[in-house]
């Protein structure tokens, strides 16, 4: 009996510890992973489609990987190439007008008071508003130019993570259902069990990327009249820019309104400054609070405040991907409550 309970313990450890050595050699490429997964969930109904016409798995997956390639990274490579001539404008605009239009707003009767009265305290003597400034502006452009050089020295390893992904998403669309098979008889559960945990994980990842495009196209028609109304270049341009950046996390859409505000209140334009803040953070930023809990919660049929703090904890705890990550946690949690309240 002894013998046996130490064999036991002996198999358990061995089994504990290459499970553990598993997960440091896929650790790496999780993320990865990840999003192969995701992608592969999203357009395996375009690899059906694809399979009934050509009938070779490898086609289907190679044609379904191709669409996959130019539908996201067609238009993302465009935007970047038409984003770096519109931040080089930008910047002229800004080395040519920056200085002139903070001298005038440092002119304003008002913010003379202010400044005199500021500088009156001991702590703030010898402080110049303009030269403060300036150095604000060159300490966030150094940093810019850091993290960019970091992106490029990085540029081997985002490659080789990409052609992974790729390599991933063509197994996973052409041995999808041989994995998912293996994967369901792996769990301790009846097949109508298994069946209805396979189906809310397609239908929570579909809704995740669902309505996150919903809150993209939302925020991008939001930005588009926004710019339009204030008489901005290329309204419809920056709109495109800011759908594809919500999809960044925390930040987003912040990233092209904000630089925005801060053109138009260097260019003296201090009240279209001021309201296309106010319109950004009131609106803009905050339409995904609204729409991704409503989109997420109707189709992976999750309470709607539940869906809200599973996106925001899976932003926080595992980065981009925690949009989709998080609620597809809490739908499986509830699932696998749900069985252990049948078999009771």
């Amino acid at each position: 009996m002894q013998s046996e309970r130490l064999s036991t313990i002996i198999y358990l450890g061995i089994v504990v510890l290459f499970f553990y050595l598993f997960y440091k050699i896929l650790n790496p490429f999780l993320i990865t992973i990840a999003w192969a997964m995701v992608l592969s969930i999203t357009f395996y109904p375009l690899y059906k489609l694809f399979l009934k016409y050509v009938k070779r798995s490898w086609a289907a997956s190679l044609l379904t990987l191709l669409a996959i390639l130019i539908t996201i990274f067609g238009p993302f490579s465009y935007i970047v190439s038409a984003l770096t001539g519109e931040i080089t404008s930008v910047y002229i605009t800004i080395e040519e007008k920056g200085i002139e239009t903070i001298t005038n707003i440092q002119s304003y009767p008002k913010l003379q008071e202010l400044l005199q009265q500021l500088a009156s305290y001991e702590i703030l003597k010898g402080f110049d508003l303009q030269e403060g400034i300036v150095n604000s502006l060159k300490t966030v452009g150094d940093y810019v130019v850091k993290h960019v050089s970091d992106v490029f020295k990085n540029a081997f390893l985002l490659v080789l993570n990409f052609v992974i992904m790729c390599l991933t998403i063509y197994y996973f669309l052409k041995d999808g259902e041989t994995l998912t098979e293996y994967l369901k008889n792996l769990l301790p559960f009846s097949e109508e069990q298994k069946r209805k945990l396979v189906e809310r994980v397609k239908e929570t990842v579909i809704a995740a990327v669902y309505g996150q495009i919903a809150v993209g196209i939302a925020q991008g028609t939001l930005g588009w009249i926004a710019f339009w109304i204030l008489g901005l270049p290329s309204p419809v341009f920056w709109g495109t820019v800011m759908a594809f950046f919500s999809f960044v996390p925390f930040f987003g859409t912040l990233l092209v309104w904000g630089p925005a505000v801060v053109i138009l209140i260097l260019s003296g334009s201090l009240g279209k400054g001021i309201g296309l803040l106010l319109f950004g953070v009131l609106i803009i930023s905050n339409i995904d609070n609204v729409l991704r809990p409503l989109i997420i919660g109707s189709q992976a049929k999750l309470h709607t405040l539940l869906v809200f703090f599973s996106v925001l904890g899976g932003i926080q705890f595992l980065g981009f991907l925690g949009f989709i990550l998080g609620p597809l946690i809490a739908a499986l949690c509830l699932s696998l409550f749900e069985i252990y309240i049948e078999e009771r």
